[in-house]
This record gives C-alpha cells, structure tokens and sequence, in this order.
C-alpha cells in the first residue's frame, strides 16, 4: 500500500508540473485572428485572401518587415504610430501577413476584409494597422467592428496588426484559455480525468486489502 501511495504521488506530481507549463499566452502576437469571412475588391467582386500567421510567413518577409514586427511589439513604437487613436491600456493581440491568393493583377483596390476574430464585440474599440513596404511605415486603418467581426478596407496589403483596448484583449485571451488559470481547458479536463482515475484504483486497491485481511481472519 505504501508503494501504491508513493506512486501515485509521482504521478500526481507530473501531471502538476506539466499542467503549469501552460501559461496564458501574451496577448501580442498569439494568434488570435482566426481567418477571414469575407474579402471583395472595388468593384464588389469577392476575392480569395490568404491569413498566415507570422510564423507560417516568415520564409517570405523581407528584413524590413520582421524588423517591423518586432518594432510594433513595443508599446512606445505602438503609441508612436497610434497617434491620436491611442488609448490607455490598449494591447497588440495579433500580427497577419494578409495577401491575395492567385492572380492579384485581376484585383481592383480598395478591398474590403471581414476577419473573424472571436471575443471582439460590436463595442470592442480596435484599430488595425498595415505596414507599408515602401515607406517602411505602420499606417493605421480604421475599422468597423461587430460580434466576432472586424472589417476594413485596404489599399494595399501586407503585414496587419490588430490593436484592441485592454478589456477586449482579455475577453479574446479567455476564449482560447481558460479564464481563471490560464491554461488551456482540454489539459485541465485531462487532468481531473486522470486524478479521477487514479483515486478509483486507490479505493479498489484498499477495497482489496480489508477484503483479504477480514478473508485471513
């Protein structure tokens, strides 16, 4: 019996430490934009755009862009390009390299993009930024905002940062999260499902043994 305890105290300890290992992810950069849900050109014409995370991107960003992405991650280059649109506590939750997919020759700018963006609500306040390959600049897009939906109208596209206010960036964080930890639910759910387990085999285990002891009385 005292083996089987101290075996299930490693156990138990193992799955503590791989649970903690999940922490809430930062809110700049993680992902959060799950794609799109429309995109039409000037003439209303809907177009094929392609969502790629920064890292999915990387082998095409040039120097300047990956310098620019790591530039817009600070909070004074934000307030910086942000401008009068800055308010206090607002957050960067994502980075998009946004481009048309097939022949972009065929495409009229402007285009009009509706990502979808989970956690984002019609009062959400978020601003959009694109960054410009010719003049090495962030320039802010405005955007309207609905339940899960953020939509703008480009002049071009590249790299897009989406900038939100600090009580939304919580609201997207806890919709892949769990909201009081921090950690992912389906490794929590795991866990209790395995403590679960392991505390019936602890009863049945001394179930047995009472059993056996009262049977050799």
């Amino acid at each position: 019996m005292k083996k089987l305890v101290a075996w299930m105290s490693v156990v138990a300890l193992t799955l503590t430490m791989s649970l903690s290992a999940f922490a809430l992810p930062s809110p700049t950069v993680s992902g959060f934009v799950k794609g799109i849900r429309s995109a039409v050109d000037a003439t209303g014409k809907s177009i094929n755009i392609v969502v790629q995370t920064v890292s999915e991107a990387q082998n095409e960003l040039t120097t300047a862009e990956k310098q620019a992405i790591e530039n817009i991650k600070k909070e004074a280059t934000l307030r910086q390009v942000l401008g009068s649109e800055w308010k206090d506590g607002m957050k960067l939750v994502d980075i998009r390299n946004v481009k048309i997919d097939g022949d972009a020759s065929s495409v009229k700018f402007p285009v009009t993009i509706t990502f979808d963006v989970p956690g984002v609500k019609a009062n959400s306040n978020v601003v959009l930024l694109v960054f410009n390959g010719e003049t090495g600049k962030w320039e802010v897009v405005h955007c309207k905002v609905g339940n899960g939906t953020v939509t703008a109208t480009f002049d071009f596209l590249g790299l897009v940062a989406f900038v939100v206010d600090a009580d939304t960036a919580n609201n997207i964080a806890s919709t892949v999260t769990s909201p009081k930890t921090g950690e992912p639910d389906a490794p929590i759910d795991a866990g209790i499902a395995i403590v679960a387990a392991l505390g019936g085999v602890f009863l049945l285990a001394m179930y047995q043994y009472k059993k056996g002891n009262a049977l050799s009385e």
